[in-house]
């Protein structure tokens, strides 16, 4: 399972670096942070039986917040499960 995407900005669209994304399941989490072109990968373990949809993704960074997460699972013969997960973040005022 593997989860991938980018975190931009309302607006402008423009790509965030530096962005939190964290995968968690219950009281477990895995933090990576987006690249300097905004974008991400996270490959979580969390055991076996643990699936994509039990997996709570979110985005955040000093000075901004968050609008929405959007999720999309795709076929991928490498990867059982492949989900994007898009984040959209506003600077705060």
């Amino acid at each position: 399972m593997a989860f991938v995407g980018s975190a931009r900005e309302t607006g402008t669209l423009k790509p965030i670096p530096g962005v939190q994304i964290r995968a968690e399941v219950g009281g477990r989490r895995i933090l990576v942070r987006t690249n300097s072109e905004g974008v991400y990968r996270l490959i979580p373990n969390f055991g076996n039986g643990v699936t994509a949809d039990q997996i709570t993704i979110s985005c955040s960074k000093d000075g901004y917040e968050t609008v929405d997460v959007s999720r999309r699972q795709l076929s991928d013969k490498k990867v059982k499960e492949l989900i994007v997960a898009e984040c959209l973040l506003a600077p705060k005022p």
